[in-house]
């Protein structure tokens, strides 16, 4: 576990990441990010070992908009503020958008530019912040960013309510 934390901290270093985050912008990167908090919060749980505290804080965060974007990767969270709400999901052209949904994430620019079929259906709101590494969208045209995932989701509602368990037992003391 030690190992796999060390790599994705010193690629965040390596690229002078300000978020920390060292996880590759290849299709699901938010998948393999709860990945990384996960294996960071299980770490600290079996080792006390608090060195990787500060990555699992800034991958969260990044999920929840500290990213360049500025936006949640969680369909319809946090309520008020800013979050995929075009997801490429056929539920949101039927019904409504699948809250709670994590969406694929960020992906290379070299990526998506070689991508075939997809076709934003709006103005990209995110514009002026897609001048990085990667790209992100908020386009139910764009299947490879923004589509939510069901093992992405699964896997951070075991985060969500890991930290939720946590947080009750705080207050319980």
């Amino acid at each position: 576990m030690k190992r796999g934390l060390e790599c994705i901290k010193k690629r965040a270093a390596e690229n002078d990441d300000p978020f920390l985050n060292g996880i590759p912008y290849i299709w699901c990167s938010n998948n393999l990010t709860v990945a990384a908090l996960t294996q960071a919060m299980l770490y600290n749980e079996a080792t006390g070992d608090s060195t990787f505290l500060e990555m699992e804080a800034a991958l969260r965060d990044w999920l929840l908009g500290c990213n360049p974007w500025g936006t949640s990767m969680i369909c319809g969270y946090p309520a008020q503020g800013d979050f995929p709400s075009r997801p490429h999901s056929f539920i949101s052209v039927l019904h409504d958008i699948p809250y709670g949904g994590l969406v694929d994430g960020p992906i290379y620019r070299s990526i998506y530019e070689s991508l075939l079929g997809i076709h934003l259906q709006y103005e990209d709101s995110y514009a002026p912040f897609q001048f990085g590494a990667a790209v992100y969208h908020d386009d139910p045209g764009d299947y490879s960013s923004n589509e939510p995932t069901m093992d992405g989701t699964a896997s951070l509602s075991y985060f969500l309510s890991t930290m939720q368990k946590r947080g009750g037992m705080e207050i319980a003391k």
